[in-house]
């Protein structure tokens, strides 16, 4: 099920620097979405030159088994493409390319056909079979793995992180609001790409209904980006760092319309993490419990197989609330200060909801706008998001994430089980 990618969106034109998308006008220039090169044509499910379609083509007609001799994360462009099979052919199948990806005709994105037609790729990429990148390496969809302490899920959390994300572009000054968006949409369609790897590499998110991880995703996407930008700006106050090679201020950022709102959101936000001095393991756990806990826009069908999914979501993240309370228990802290920790990091996730929001909203507005282009990945997920919110029951707010009305008791270190304890009157929070 949704193997095929069935793209209807028309990629937009990357030569105009304004970024200024124009009903009428000359046809836009398209470029590879594997090396950068200028795209030949719309082959396999998306642009590409014909170098890429062409290794595409020998790779699936013959021996795809290529083996990375280096790290399996080799720069893949238009200079460096033939450098490695394995990492070319893993960008291939990462951008959307497929076997029976074919081209629709093109048409206005805001029809529920083509909506349904750009959703199946999000499921193509979710369940697009593994490129072989070594000779030992596992696979993701194990049934029944087995259980994990709370240390060794969050070592496999950790090794599930993304690789950093370069612009690899001079944002030319002055900057104005076409150049940033345009920027800022490229680095989040990139990072797309990326978070789909790294949720399927959660232990036990990929034995989810192939629909819930979708859904999960859709809804969360843009808090998931907003903590990762959180977590690489919080040595630099004062500044956003988007990427190594992309860093705005807030002067720079006031050319975008509406965007100095959020921008000093995420600053305050950024503040409140560097005082709680969050440790990566904290970090990791938090990203995990944001994917997980959006389940509010799951499907409220009954069906068994709706319900098993659900039940081992709960599971999964019970699992990581576990790993949690174990970093938070090995600092050293009193379970009272303890306690005060999680309920801080806790109310740091209703704060990224709440600047989520705002900016899928200046998004959404931007695009109907038609100021900056949106990719195909991130338009469908803005897409998707949007039509999800619309379903959501207004009966309770959705800036605030489930907390259990009784907080878990912590032990005294870093143990594997929780054991009833009451706090010191004297204990002073700390955190």
């Amino acid at each position: 099920m949704g193997q095929c990618l069935h793209q209807s969106v028309r990629r937009p034109s990357q030569d105009n620097e304004e970024g200024v998308v124009s009903s009428g006008g000359k046809a836009d220039l398209h470029y590879c979405a594997v090396c950068h090169d200028c795209a030949s044509g719309y082959h396999y499910g998306v642009w590409s030159c014909e170098g890429c379609k062409a290794f595409f083509k020998r790779s699936l007609q013959g021996h795809s088994d290529y083996i990375c001799p280096a790290t399996n994360q080799c720069t893949i462009d238009k200079n460096r493409r033939k450098s490695c099979q394995a990492c070319r052919l893993r960008r291939c199948y990462e951008v959307g390319m497929t076997k029976c990806g074919i081209r629709k005709e093109r048409g206005n994105y805001r029809n529920p056909q083509t909506r349904r037609g750009t959703r199946l790729s999000l499921q193509g990429r979710m369940n697009r079979p593994k490129v072989l990148t070594g000779p030992e390496e596992g696979s993701l969809n194990e049934p029944h793995p087995p259980a994990l302490t709370p240390e060794q899920l969050i070592e496999r959390i950790m090794e599930a992180e993304p690789p950093e994300i370069y612009l690899m572009k001079d944002m030319k000054k002055p900057l104005t609001e076409a150049k940033v968006m345009m920027s800022l949409t490229n680095l989040a369609d990139k990072e797309l790409v990326h978070m789909i790897n790294w949720a399927k590499k959660i232990p036990g998110f990929v034995e989810l209904g192939l629909l819930d991880q979708v859904h999960l995703l859709e809804c969360c996407w843009l808090e998931v980006l907003m903590m990762g930008l959180m977590w690489r700006s919080v040595d630099h106050p004062g500044k956003l760092i988007f990427s190594p090679d992309l860093s705005l201020s807030r002067e720079e950022g006031s050319c975008v319309q509406g965007f100095v709102e959020i921008f000093d959101m995420l600053i305050a936000a950024t503040s409140r993490v560097r005082e709680l001095k969050l440790q990566r393991e904290e970090y990791v756990c938090l990203k995990a419990m944001i994917l997980l806990n959006s389940n509010m826009c799951l499907s409220s069908s009954e069906g068994s197989e709706e319900l098993q999914s659900r039940s081992k979501l709960l599971r999964l993240l019970d699992a990581v609330t576990d790993a949690l309370v174990w970093a938070i228990a090995k600092t050293g802290l009193t379970f009272r200060q303890q306690y005060t920790r999680l309920a801080h990091l806790l109310m740091l996730l209703s704060h990224i909801r709440h600047v989520s929001n705002k900016g899928m909203d200046h998004l959404h507005c931007m695009k109907m706008k038609n100021m900056v282009p949106l990719y195909d990945l991130l338009l469908e997920m803005l897409d998707a998001h949007i039509m999800h919110s619309s379903r959501l029951p207004r009966r309770r707010s959705t800036d605030q994430p489930e907390v259990p009305a009784q907080p878990p008791s912590f032990s005294s270190g870093p143990s594997n089980t929780w054991t009833p304890s009451s706090a010191g009157a004297g204990d002073d929070p700390q955190y």
